[in-house]
């Protein structure tokens, strides 16, 4: 196992105006801070296909090579779930954009894509709360009682990752669904997922943080339920916040090991050692950092958390006897 940097921290997407970096200065981040790996968030202003064009993605593979980093994942924020009018067509640019990343991947020698069933969901679409039995993809009517309108999302879905399975097949690539709300709202939604599309080309990317439950035992079970199909998996920390009478208000990216840090990292690590897992271990910044005098944090902040990061997982990775990289246990931060 290994550890991979996601760009994504680096695209000022939850930083203060202006704080960000290239896709290329980013990568030179990844090796600074210590990692195996970097992986591409594909977004602008990092690592849009479409701004990549084939001299650049020649240059970011010397780039890799000259900074000793492996090529990580393609990961891509795509929605398949079909708008609401009719001559938008939301779900065929979601495709175009999918596959263009899965070109990315076959052009750089990424082995993974990084895939979603859907995304708004993650955040509540506006309809959800009004399902009778399933999250609600319309207005309050007969098709919302009835499940019609999630049954629809669902079948959109699972056309659209088949189609794209089927694409990254084509080119070599695998693609790793993460669970992430509503359609695939938990682990075993996903596993009946990728059943369903029945692509040998779709597998999981596994993120602990997005477990239905942290017990150690249920974190073991899951693991071992999605076991070889385990492609792919992010790490950062999830802490939830609470009111007086314990009410949860807020929750918050906290980084693993840290003071506020819930989760069980050693068991899931061990659980994937167990299964087989010998892949990355990707590290992300995906929500505002907010910081002492409640600013958002910068460049600097995004550098120190992944320094952080990477020097717990390092010696739980030694400890637990899974680490396959060649680097140093503790990098310091001085830049």
């Amino acid at each position: 196992m290994k550890l991979s940097l996601d760009t994504i921290g680096y695209g000022g997407y939850f930083t203060k105006i202006g704080e960000q970096l290239s896709l290329e200065e980013s990568v030179r981040r990844a090796a600074m801070c210590g990692y195996d790996a970097a992986c591409i968030f594909a977004h602008r202003p990092l690592g849009f296909p479409w701004d990549l064009n084939a001299d650049r993605r020649r240059r970011l593979v010397d780039l890799y090579q000259e900074l000793d980093l492996e090529m990580g994942a393609i990961v891509c924020c795509n929605d398949f779930v079909e708008g609401d009018h009719v001559l938008v067509f939301l779900r065929e640019k979601e495709l175009l954009y999918t596959m263009q990343c899965i070109d990315l991947a076959a052009d750089l020698g990424s082995p993974i894509v990084r895939v979603m069933a859907s995304f708004k969901g993650y955040f509540r679409n506006r309809y959800g709360p009004d399902g009778y039995g399933l999250p609600a993809f319309e207005a309050r009517s007969r098709r919302v009682s009835r499940g019609e309108d999630f049954l629809e999302a669902w079948h959109q879905v699972r056309e659209s990752l088949t189609e794209v399975a089927k694409y990254a097949q084509d080119r070599g690539v695998m693609l790793a669904l993460q669970t992430h709300p509503e359609i695939t709202g938990n682990n075993d939604d996903t596993l009946t997922m990728i059943d369903e599309v029945g692509v040998d080309s779709l597998k999981v990317g596994l993120d602990l943080p997005l477990f239905e439950s942290y017990t150690r035992d249920d974190v073991r079970e899951i693991v071992h339920k999605i076991g070889d199909k385990m492609i792919y998996s992010h790490t950062i920390s999830l802490a939830t916040f609470k009111t007086v009478g314990g009410a949860a208000y807020a929750w918050e990216e906290v980084t693993p090991g840290s003071e506020h840090d819930p989760l069980p990292w050693d068991t899931f690590i061990q659980s994937c050692k167990e299964i087989g897992y010998d892949g990355l271990f990707s590290h992300e910044q995906c929500s505002p950092i907010v910081i002492k005098g409640h600013q958002l944090g910068d460049v600097a902040t995004i550098d120190e958390r992944f320094v952080e990061a990477r020097n717990y997982f390092q010696p739980l990775l030694r400890r637990l006897d899974c680490y396959t990289g060649n680097k140093p246990e503790i990098v310091e931060y001085n830049w």
